[in-house]
């Protein structure tokens, strides 16, 4: 790959066909430079253990199989997966052999299979390996729904320089496209244009060991996943219901690759949005809409009085907003916009959107988290009233419009 950006730009560009139309990719998963693919192994701890047991004549032998759990490879395990430039390389490649520490893993697009387990990977054991890969074939639901997977899995991988983040995901990227028919120019900085406002709803998960916020280059707007370092997840967005509407979008591209990144991408939306303010008290972080409607904070799934919430920590500003607050006494501001109405048989309905905080600019916004609350909790209160347009919360230069039904026109960047 050339150093020049031109042809960086050009030779990124087609490295879908690159991979894609391999042979076979051969993977040092867990190599070092000295030793390459081979290594000393114990061949006992991981050769399965067979054995027959006779039954009654009436029903057939069963045959048992002991063998270790690591019978196939997961999508980020051993070193080389971790690395984000990998990841399309394993995606678009017909079929890989992974050589580890301990055995050889191979896959294909019909096949996983093992050492261990060499005659393949069977359904009944939960997991589903590169399966059909990207193909029109496939439903334009069932497209999205892997495309979504691949990004959760690809987001918990990591690039030398974080302008890479998306470039390193671009062949991927190419290759839905074409499989769901659509323009390259739908495609805003690692989400789909026609799956806005839902597409939004990712939160970052949560890592009890990440040492600090990581930097990220201006690659894309706060409302992409991309513009966060740390690994996110996707709530199941066909059973979303949605309350937002996308007036339009204005972006500008840092270069001629449609599947890179922007350099500014705003989001113009009509919903419903609450004004709040968040304080901690006694270590315990509140979420207060008026005085008769408080939420204590939750990252797990909330229980009466309480609101689900995941903080977009990984940005910088938003980690430092947050240590000002739990460090002090006083409070901050922030708004929540409604987004999705989820519904759920027993819990009721699932209300979702995104966390924001103003810019300098009218009715402009980022995002810095995302929440969801239950039906006990919403019911009835303040924050209900405010999302069906009952109760004004927002000063005039929160928002650029607001219309008869109290949905507001705001920005979000």
């Amino acid at each position: 790959m050339q150093d020049n950006g031109t042809e960086k730009t050009a030779d990124i560009m087609q490295m879908d066909e690159v991979y894609s139309n391999s042979r076979l990719n051969i993977s040092a998963a867990e190599g070092q430079i000295l030793k390459g693919l081979i290594f000393n192994r114990k061949l006992l701890e991981f050769n399965p253990c067979r054995a027959t047991v006779r039954v009654r004549e009436s029903q057939e032998d069963v045959n048992l199989y002991a063998f270790p759990d690591r019978f196939f490879l997961r999508p980020t395990e051993a070193p080389l997966n971790k690395r984000g430039w990998v990841f399309q390389e394993r995606t678009l490649a017909p079929r890989i052999i992974h050589f580890t520490k301990n055995q050889v893993f191979w896959e294909c697009h019909s096949l996983e299979a093992s050492e261990v387990l060499p005659q393949g990977d069977s359904l009944e054991l939960g997991h589903v390996g590169k399966g059909v890969g990207i193909s029109s074939a496939l439903s334009k639901q069932e497209l999205q729904s892997r495309w979504y997977a691949f990004v959760s899995h690809y987001s918990g991988t990591s690039v030398t320089y974080s302008e890479d983040r998306l470039l390193a995901l671009s062949a991927v990227a190419k290759q839905f496209c074409l499989a769901m028919r659509l323009d390259p120019s739908k495609y805003l900085a690692g989400v789909w244009e026609d799956e806005l406002p839902l597409s939004m709803l990712w939160h970052q998960v949560p890592d009890p060991d990440m040492r600090g916020p990581e930097l990220i280059a201006s690659i894309a707007p706060s409302w992409s996943w991309a513009s966060i370092g740390g690994q996110i997840s996707y709530i199941e967005l066909s059973r979303q219901i949605s309350n937002v509407e996308l007036l339009g979008v204005q972006a500008t591209r840092i270069s001629p690759n449609p599947f890179g990144g922007t350099s500014s991408c705003r989001l113009r939306l009509r919903g419903a949005v609450c004004k709040c303010r968040r304080y901690v008290r006694s270590g315990v972080p509140w979420v207060c809409i008026t005085q008769r409607t408080k939420f204590q904070e939750s990252a797990n799934a909330p229980g009466d009085n309480q609101v689900g919430i995941y903080w977009d920590k990984s940005r910088k500003a938003v980690a430092d907003w947050l240590n000002t607050i739990g460090s002090s006494s006083s409070s901050s501001t922030c708004f929540l916009l409604h987004i999705a109405s989820q519904k759920e048989d027993q819990l009721g309905p699932i209300q979702r959107g995104v966390i924001l905080q103003r810019t300098a600019i009218r009715g402009t916004y980022t995002r810095i988290g995302s929440f969801f609350i239950f039906r006990d909790s919403y019911s009835n209160s303040d924050l209900e009233n405010a999302f069906n347009g009952h109760l004004n919360t927002l000063d005039t230069d929160d928002y650029l419009e607001l219309n008869s039904i109290g949905k507001y026109t705001i920005n979000i960047v």
